[in-house]
């Protein structure tokens, strides 16, 4: 591991280096200063701050996007998918909200797909009027190709992994101006 200068590396190897090369000190009434070996102190310090730094920095954040619950999401809670409702929190995602649209979309399956296909693999109906086709849990559709391949490293059918969809739906509920207006509620 390459260490970067810093304030604290710095005062480290003063201590180090006055403990190692000894700096004479008097005392006022001139007697004599005991110095003891620090270093294994120090070295011993030091790896400890390096091991605490290098644990924060693998720490990974999520923060949740908190939205007001929209009039269409009923408080019926027979309306909602619970089983996946840890993994909502998990991404950042108002859990209450994204439970009801996994119900409303996908009737709580993570492999539901909005389209039928003919035995050579061509559609032949969507539900939406354009032709594309939604996929997954919450129902990510088409058009986020790009965004899928971005955020999962897939193509579309990666929005079949619960875990996939759900990083899409983040990234568009963060980064795109109609925010839960992909999925027809109003934020």
């Amino acid at each position: 591991m390459r260490l970067k200068s810093s304030p604290l590396l710095y005062a480290i190897g003063i201590i180090y280096a006055s403990v190692v090369f000894g700096i004479s000190h008097v005392n006022y009434d001139n007697s004599s200063v005991e110095y003891i070996d620090a270093t294994p102190y120090i070295i011993e310090s030091t790896v400890t701050t390096i091991n605490v730094i290098e644990s924060l920095a693998a720490i990974e954040t999520t923060t949740t996007t908190t939205i007001p619950l929209p009039k269409e999401v009923p408080s019926d809670p027979e309306k909602r998918c619970p089983r996946f409702e840890n993994k909502f929190a998990e991404y950042g995602l108002p859990v209450e909200i994204f439970s009801y649209i996994a119900w409303r979309e996908s009737g709580c399956n993570p492999k539901a797909i909005n389209a039928k296909f003919d035995s050579n693999g061509n559609v032949t109906w969507t539900l939406n009027k354009n032709g594309s086709i939604d996929r997954g849990l919450v129902q990510i559709n088409s058009c986020w190709r790009s965004v899928t391949k971005k955020v999962c490293g897939t193509g579309l059918d990666g929005l079949f992994d619960v875990d996939c969809n759900l990083k899409v739906a983040k990234y568009l509920l963060d980064n795109t101006e109609g925010k839960l207006l992909n999925w027809r509620v109003q934020n």
